[in-house]
């Protein structure tokens, strides 16, 4: 996400999120929780569910979060390497 769009985010907007630890998965619906501002890039905490019933808070990276706008309007080479590998897996 471009600093511009992280550092517009507020409590309770919808974002999807790569799960740094698990990369092969696709991406995580989330809600922001809590934004810090900061120089530079904000500090933002975002609760994601892992499908299983389960949700956690996170403080994922910049680049790892999209807007849930309904449409991609950024590239993202981790979602362009999944859907190449599920491509593939057909």
């Amino acid at each position: 996400m471009i600093r511009r769009s992280w550092n517009a985010l507020d409590v309770g907007d919808h974002v999807l999120v790569h799960d740094e630890t698990a990369p092969s998965q696709p991406l995580l619906p989330g809600r922001v929780t809590a934004v810090e501002s900061a120089t530079g890039s904000n500090i933002v905490s975002v609760r994601v569910g892992s499908g299983r019933g389960s949700a956690r808070v996170v403080q994922p990276r910049r680049l790892a979060v999209h807007l849930d706008s309904g449409e991609s309007a950024e590239r993202c080479w981790r979602c362009e390497a999944f859907y190449a590998d599920e491509r593939r897996a057909r």
